[in-house]
């Protein structure tokens, strides 16, 4: 069975959260813009157009990224995991085997998480920016047991774009 999985980082964030915190850091008007202008473009790139899921960051500025993502790729399946926000690739690792169809999932998070996850993937050292996502094909084994070492026949990387280059790449959602 093969899944696609898309990692994308969030959209430009304030510096700092009035409270402090980075938990609670915000998009800015600036990444909320770009993101809505950039994103309807994925929808062309994508293998299971219809089979689509977000998989986020919880926090804020990865939630505001995926929420315009879920409109931008006609989805509401957004599912919020700790272990994007901390990084955490074999919880991540399990739950991909844990999938049951095939099906397109993004991963929104930040760096410099989704680059150690490129690299564990499928051995590509990508420097995600701000609003740039990369593809990933992943072949996982019909019979396989989520708490093995080979839970993944094959990995390969698919494209990698960045914000700006996703206008370029299709046309507009109606």
């Amino acid at each position: 069975m093969n899944l696609e999985i898309v990692f994308l980082r969030h959209g430009i964030a304030e510096n700092r959260a009035k409270d402090g915190t980075d938990y609670n850091r915000k998009l800015t008007r600036e990444g909320k813009d770009k993101l809505e202008k950039r994103l309807p473009y994925l929808k062309e790139l994508i293998t299971y157009k219809d089979q689509v899921e977000i998989w986020s960051s919880p926090l804020l500025r990865a939630k505001e990224t995926a929420e315009i993502l879920a409109e931008s790729v006609y989805t509401d399946k957004i599912f919020y995991y700790d272990f994007i926000g901390e990084g955490d690739f074999d919880n991540f690792l399990m739950s991909v085997v844990r999938e049951k169809e095939e099906k397109t999932i993004f991963v929104v998070g930040h760096e410099p998480y989704l680059g150690e996850w490129a690299y564990e993937l499928a051995d590509q050292s990508i420097g995600f920016k701000k609003g740039s996502a990369a593809a990933f094909t992943v072949k996982l084994y019909d019979n396989r047991i989520p708490e093995t070492q080979d839970m993944i026949e094959e990995a390969s990387f698919s494209w990698y774009l960045t914000s700006k280059e996703m206008e370029k790449t299709g046309k507009k959602k109606d």
